[in-house]
């Protein structure tokens, strides 16, 4: 019974070993992770708990479930320790942890979406089924003729309407070589495929050259990331680039050794990061290993918004603290704090909070952010406009639109934009074609990487490389 381990297990937390989001392979030699507890608490609490643990034992009417208890304890451990990072992961739910860290897994190899099953309207099935929002090329999803905007009913007979998310992932994941059976729902039509898992890489870079600038957008860092970034690196050299504009918005981070490679790869033997645990009691410089595979001569720009996060924030802080690129668009979101994945008792693990980390310039960014060199900010919606946006979405006037047309056709465009401005929805006509040319793209299996006529930012951007200046 694990409750009997209960109280041993969590006083073990020391000793376990450590992997993933901050692997040892770029840990500095003086790294220890000696801890000092406070044993005369914890011991104290412990009693109080176990004590009370087994009064509910010996006088509740009905069987208890000990499995669910200890997870639900060792939950409510990480809930009170008030930090949003840190949690208990039970084995079931280790493997989409596994799949963040490593960027690979066993499955079929598409983005999904699955509203949350409280948001159930049987009226409605994308709001009990799961959505395809593209496949991966190469992919089993891809090769068995799924395509974006496919929904899914059932999983090996099982419909997924009470599914979250998270729990159709794991259903749709398995080992490499077995059949996963899909009902799925395309228009008027339904059918059934049977779709064999194999390995999947997860992609994290998209890249390209507009005119001669690098176009090199890192959604995610995971193990594989460097490398794919190394083959962005090498296409670039084949098309005689000039300089690189290095995306990342919306990168909500992932393994930090990730972009401490990354870095390696603009900068010669530089400060990275600096660590701090304890509270500033041990403090600790990570740096690049090696020569810089991109000569500094050649300009690089990173671009940043409110979704740059955590390892994307190291990233972009160290290339701008030193002075090798300019960061441009939005402050980013600030999250300055590292997470260590620790394997626990019977397959469970645990993610906790155990440093903190600062700029090479010796910068907290946490709940802060890191302010770009220039700032080009959106504009922001009006009361009204906010209004006319949330009708658009809700009623979903633009996806009806777009399923009744076979591509985007200007013409037919600015007559469905007149439409909708004569009905009362109050949005710039630039705006409701960025809303209109998007939602065409949530229908394509391999949306364009770039579009300069709605990227303002990016546009101004090559600009900027060009002249010198940046116009807003």
């Amino acid at each position: 019974m694990r409750k009997y381990i209960f109280v041993l297990s969590l006083i073990m937390l020391i000793v376990l070993s450590q992997t993933a989001l901050f692997s040892s392979s770029w840990l500095p030699a003086d790294s220890s992770t000696d801890s000092v507890g406070a044993g005369d608490t914890i011991d104290e609490t412990m009693g109080k708990l176990e004590t009370l643990y087994r009064l509910i034992d010996s006088v509740f009417l009905f069987d208890i479930d000990y499995d669910a208890v200890y997870d639900s304890m060792a939950k409510g451990l990480f809930s009170a320790l008030g930090d949003p990072y840190s949690e208990y992961i039970t084995a079931e739910e280790s493997q989409d942890i596994q799949d963040l860290t490593q960027g690979v897994y066993g499955g079929i190899g598409a983005y999904i979406s699955k509203p949350n099953p409280s948001y159930i309207d049987y009226y409605d099935p994308e709001t009990y089924m799961v959505t395809i929002v593209a496949p991966f090329l190469g992919s089993p999803a891809y090769k068995a003729g799924l395509h974006a905007g496919d929904l899914i009913a059932e999983i090996n007979g099982v419909a997924v309407d009470e599914y979250t998310a998270d729990e159709a992932a794991a259903n749709l994941r398995g080992e490499p070589g077995t059949i996963v059976k899909l009902l799925v729902v395309r228009g008027s039509v339904s059918f059934t495929i049977s779709v064999e898992r194999t390995i999947v890489e997860i992609p994290t870079v998209r890249y390209d050259v507009i005119n001669d600038i690098g176009y090199l957008q890192i959604l995610e860092f995971t193990p594989v990331t460097p490398e794919k970034v190394r083959e962005a690196l090498s296409f670039f050299d084949k098309q005689n680039y000039s300089g690189i504009i290095m995306d990342l918005r919306n990168n909500r981070g992932g393994s930090v050794d990730s972009a401490v490679q990354i870095a390696d790869l603009f900068l010669s033997l530089k400060t990275v990061l600096i660590t701090e645990s304890g509270e500033g009691e041990k403090s600790s410089k990570y740096k690049t290993r090696f020569g810089s595979e991109v000569p500094n001569e050649f300009p690089l720009v990173v671009l940043t918004n409110g979704g740059t996060a955590s390892s994307s924030e190291i990233l972009a802080g160290a290339l701008r603290d030193n002075d090798r690129a300019i960061l441009i668009g939005e402050t980013t979101f600030g999250k300055g704090l590292i997470q260590n994945v620790y394997d626990f008792i019977e397959g469970d693990k645990i993610k906790i909070t155990s440093a903190q980390y600062l700029t090479p310039d010796g910068h907290n960014i946490h709940k802060i952010g890191i302010v770009p060199d220039i700032e080009d900010i959106g504009p922001e919606l009006s009361e009204t406009e906010l209004d006319s946006f949330v009708q658009l979405q809700e009623e979903k006037h633009i996806k009806l639109f777009v399923e009744t047309q076979t591509a985007f056709s200007d013409s037919e465009v600015n007559k469905y934009i007149s439409e909708l401005q004569a009905d009362g929805i109050d949005l710039d006509q630039r705006l409701l074609r960025k809303l209109i040319r998007n939602e065409f793209e949530n229908t394509m299996d391999f949306p364009p990487i770039y579009d300069l006529e709605y990227d303002n930012v990016l546009r101004r951007t090559l600009e900027y490389l060009k002249t010198g200046e940046y116009k807003l």
